[in-house]
């Protein structure tokens, strides 16, 4: 699948090469069909794709679950234990078993619950259900990464909180 990643990537290359020097729409097109065509060949001799692009697609995400380990349901995208520290709003620790299970604890409150979480992707949301609480809700979520960290923001309404996935 590198290779098929590789080879298209080439080919956009060599097609972006050809129309910036090509200087004739004719040999452009031509040299861009061309190419097209190998990619084509390529893809159908080393990966049997036959040109269909719903097939490269659905070999795409099975090379991202089966090669990267990306085949984890929803809810193990906020996976982990978080902890948030805030002199303001308090130490907060969010534990998402990856399946649909949770529990939030106040370290300087001494609050603890358990309830339950599903994320959805799409909407970039996370809805939380603690046993303790009287009603569901559903935070906005954003995940960014720097060199050290993993961050987990979560925002709903009054209440946010800004974690650091413990490693």
């Amino acid at each position: 699948m590198k290779r098929i990643i590789a080879g298209l990537a080439a080919a956009s290359v060599a097609l972006s090469f050809a129309a910036v020097l090509g200087g004739c729409t004719e040999n452009v097109q031509e040299t861009g069909n061309k190419i097209v065509s190998g990619a084509k060949d390529y893809l159908q001799s080393e990966a049997g794709i036959n040109g269909d692009v719903n097939s490269l697609k659905d070999n795409a995400v099975s090379y991202l679950n089966e090669e990267l380990g990306l085949n984890n349901s929803a809810n193990k995208v906020i996976e982990g234990i978080w902890t948030q520290k805030d002199e303001t709003n308090g130490d907060w620790e969010w534990t998402f078993d990856g399946t649909n299970k949770c529990v939030l604890k106040g370290l300087t409150t001494g609050f603890e619950g358990n309830g339950t979480y599903s994320v959805n992707e799409d909407e970039r949301t996370v809805t939380v259900c603690m046993n303790e609480w009287d009603k569901e809700k559903v935070y906005t979520y954003k995940l960014t990464q720097t060199l050290s960290d993993t961050m987990l923001e979560l925002t709903e309404g009054y209440s946010s909180y800004n974690l650091v996935k413990n490693k």
